[in-house]
């Protein structure tokens, strides 16, 4: 399960996706017209790949603007997570991350219908501090830094 993302091209994902499909993977980039579809996939999948739109260098958080060809589901459904995150996305903290959030909003159309802030797998523990991995999210997550294509 995969963002359907400009940058997908420009990083040689969309290549990688149909080599994948070659060798009988099955793979669903997120279109906006499957509505609840999406979703089932996502359930389903084993991995989720989208790339970071802010990436905070302080915790290793990143932001994920949700759009039309970007659900949340890419992010929380499958058991593992990648992020990819170019370079030019990294910013010290949630200062810098919410200034640029507040930008965006100020100065463009199409904002993003919801933002998400991803650091690492789901973890939660019960009150005995029992610790559970991949309750409300994958259990595994990695990070890919790149640079800027």
């Amino acid at each position: 399960m995969a963002s359907n993302d400009e940058r997908n091209e420009q990083y040689h994902l969309t290549d990688f996706y149909q080599k994948l499909q070659k060798n009988g993977h099955e793979v669903h980039l997120w279109n906006e017209k499957d509505g609840k579809g999406n979703q089932i996939f996502a359930e389903r999948a084993d991995v989720g790949i989208s790339f970071s739109d802010i990436t905070l260098a302080e915790s290793g958080t990143v932001t994920l603007f949700i759009d039309k060809y970007h659900g949340r589901s890419i992010s929380l459904m499958p058991k593992a997570y990648i992020a990819i995150i170019p370079k030019s996305t990294i910013v010290p903290r949630m200062t810098q991350a919410t200034k640029a959030i507040h930008e965006k909003q100020q100065h463009e159309n199409n904002v993003p219908s919801c933002v998400s802030f991803v650091t690492g797998p789901s973890n939660s523990a019960d009150i005995e501090m029992n610790l559970i991995v991949g309750v409300h999210g994958p259990i595994h997550v990695t990070y890919i830094v790149v640079t800027d294509a």
